[in-house]
């Protein structure tokens, strides 16, 4: 199911509702984005989205324990960018001098990193809505993985434009929000599902080797 696209001129057919609203709608069983305080739903994951989050998830919530840098949370954390404004991204990263942030039940503005784990329901919020909400509001690192494609973008934000980050000839991408943390593209689309667990020592010892 293609999410539809509201533009400026077209008043929704639906009712604008609060972001308090928009909390109380959601389930653990449902994700949803709320633009001009209009909810958009989204459809369930595919396996591929499902592989790569869990994936991802595990290493960076390992890593950032390990590090005691701050928090990481899933695809079911809401962030408040507004009262008209929430989304559920994938994967937020929140470190310790943004704790404050935290509520129990959503977060009060920008985590430092966000990830958007891309489906044909959400491309285009993605790649764009999204992609503008998170700059203006001063998300420090957006990357985007594309199971469909393999691909994987990643943004830095440079006063609320967005700037790419290079990804190395070797395939290696550097993080600057969650200091020492390097990434092997090709660890997110491996045909057989790689271990978390054994992949976070070999990126805490790719770190002290460059101490």
């Amino acid at each position: 199911m293609e999410i539809e696209l509201l533009t400026p001129t077209r008043t929704p057919s639906v009712k604008r509702i609060t972001f308090e609203a928009y909390l109380d709608s959601l389930t653990e069983e449902s994700k949803g984005d709320l633009f001009d305080g209009v909810l958009y739903m989204q459809t369930p994951p595919s396996d591929a989205h499902e592989e790569i989050f869990g994936f991802l998830f595990d290493i960076l919530r390992n890593y950032v324990l390990e590090k005691k840098f701050g928090v990481v949370r899933g695809s079911r954390t809401a962030i408040r960018f507004a009262e008209e404004h929430g989304t559920q991204p994938d994967i937020v990263f929140i470190s310790n001098s943004r704790h404050h942030l935290i509520y129990p039940y959503y977060i009060d503005g920008a985590p430092e990193v966000v990830v958007e784990i891309l489906s044909p329901s959400t491309r285009k919020f993605d790649r764009g809505k999204k992609t503008a909400l998170y700059a203006e509001n001063g998300v420090l690192e957006y990357w985007q993985v594309d199971p469909e494609d393999q691909t994987a973008k990643f943004l830095r934000n440079n006063d609320g434009v967005w700037a790419p980050m290079p990804v190395g000839d070797d395939g290696i991408f550097h993080s600057e929000a969650i200091s020492g943390f390097w990434l092997n593209v090709q660890w997110l689309f491996t045909e057989e599902p790689l271990s978390g667990l054994k992949i976070v020592p070999t990126i805490l010892a790719g770190n002290k080797k460059n101490e």
